[in-house]
């Protein structure tokens, strides 16, 4: 008789169960999330405290050698975000001489090394080694979305080389100045 009750309360307690979830009913709700990511194009230069570059300039070592030109200054990043439009295939970063005193015979190279660093995305390609004038040139090609991560050790390094294009051209000077200037562009 015990294992009767025992049976039926669990008979019982099954079809009750049963039946609650036989005819439950399941609700559904949707919810609709919306944002929007702008077109973003934004360069910068690190270390933002001194950015400066400097060379030194040393006679050759022998009689009838050429001077020799020194970069000092050895730890320039640069550093972008760039997110592109659906129509946009790509980026590129742009230098060119703003404010010169290029002396005339002397020829200033810039070469962004390849990406480097904590960010994500499409980073872009260096373009080799690049002589700089007025007119802006490539230096960093093919950038999608993405981010080079901020600071020294992130985007590409930049490193400047002189080179004497025609000696006679070359006068004594106390000081040349020159400013760079860098644009992202759209492709």
């Amino acid at each position: 008789m015990k294992k009767e009750h025992i049976f039926l309360a669990c008979l019982f307690t099954f079809l009750v169960l049963y039946t609650n979830r036989a005819f439950s009913q399941l609700d559904e709700a949707q919810l609709n999330i919306n944002f929007s990511l702008p077109e973003i194009a934004l360069i910068d230069i690190e270390p933002n405290f001194n950015n400066n570059v400097y060379f030194t300039i040393s006679s050759g070592v022998e009689s009838g050698n050429s001077p020799v030109f020194q970069q000092v200054s050895t730890n320039i990043w640069i550093n972008y975000s760039s997110s592109l439009s659906s129509l946009q295939h790509s980026r590129s970063v742009v230098a060119e001489l703003s404010q010169a005193d290029l002396l005339d015979g002397i020829t200033l190279y810039l070469e962004a090394s390849n990406y480097s660093g904590s960010g994500g995305g499409q980073h872009g390609q260096s373009a080799g080694k690049i002589a700089l004038s007025s007119q802006p040139k490539s230096i960093i090609t093919n950038i999608g979305n993405c981010f080079t991560g901020d600071g020294i050790n992130n985007g590409h390094s930049l490193s400047f080389s002189i080179d004497i294009s025609d000696y006679a051209k070359v006068v004594s000077v106390e000081n040349a100045n020159l400013l760079v200037l860098y644009t992202i562009t759209d492709n």
